[in-house]
């Protein structure tokens, strides 16, 4: 190909436009716990907010798939969908954070600890959001899932990730897309961190944590983001 421009292919040219998933309750699972560091936060009725950390938690669907350019589903494919929100204390009890980690852990099993949710099955309700002739899906609430269901719920096809920026796995971070990797770069504690060191190489990344593979582990799907982030 060389340097003829008349030659270079859209990367995006084979992607297959996929089908909006109906509003409705999804059985899923966790796959995605994403530490996006303090960012910015839009202001609220004309007034600022202060800065907050984010997560980003992505769930992998369990009975939802891509589908091919004929419209058969793909089903080592699943549909992944993402929501990012503020990281408060469990004091916060009315925080979105709050609602999401007792869904995942109801019983209080993992005492706060949210990379441990992870890969834990979980009922997502989705809506579907419109934005001139734009629809996006969107992460509406997740409840518990009742333990007989639980115990029948497809395992991941991907495997399970949590990216922690107290202790920044780099093989978890190069995995992720580069817009998510530009906006935990871009967050406000950035200059100085341990992801900041171990990117120019200052300091080495801290020790790989194991993540939760299933049985036949797959490249990740790609990630269907959220409201700020509309595919």
């Amino acid at each position: 190909m060389g340097l003829n421009a008349k030659k270079v292919q859209n990367s995006n040219s084979n992607r297959v436009e996929q089908p909006i998933l109906e509003p409705g309750v999804y059985p899923a699972r966790l796959v995605q716990l994403i530490d996006l560091g303090l960012q910015a936060q839009r202001p609220y009725q004309g007034k600022d907010k202060p800065p907050a950390q984010e997560v980003m938690l992505t769930y992998e669907l369990v009975d939802a798939f891509m589908v091919d350019e004929d419209g058969n589903e793909i089903d080592d494919k699943p549909r992944w969908i993402s929501e990012t929100l503020p990281f408060y204390g469990l004091f916060a009890d009315k925080a979105k954070s709050t609602q999401r980690y007792n869904a995942l852990d109801p019983s209080g099993a993992f005492d706060g600890d949210f990379s441990r949710t992870v890969d834990t099955p979980i009922n997502v309700t989705l809506v579907n959001n419109f934005v001139g002739e734009k629809t996006y899906t969107n992460v509406a609430n997740i409840a518990a899932m009742r333990p007989k269901d639980a115990e029948k719920c497809e395992a991941l096809k991907n495997p399970a990730k949590v990216f922690d920026l107290d202790a920044p796995d780099m093989e978890v971070f190069n995995s992720l897309p580069d817009w998510i990797q530009t906006k935990i770069k871009g967050n406000l504690q950035f200059n100085g961190s341990a992801l900041e060191k171990a990117i120019s190489g200052k300091a080495p990344a801290a020790a790989p944590v194991a993540e939760k593979a299933p049985k036949k582990s797959r490249a990740p799907a790609p990630v269907e983001e959220d409201e700020d982030t509309p595919y």
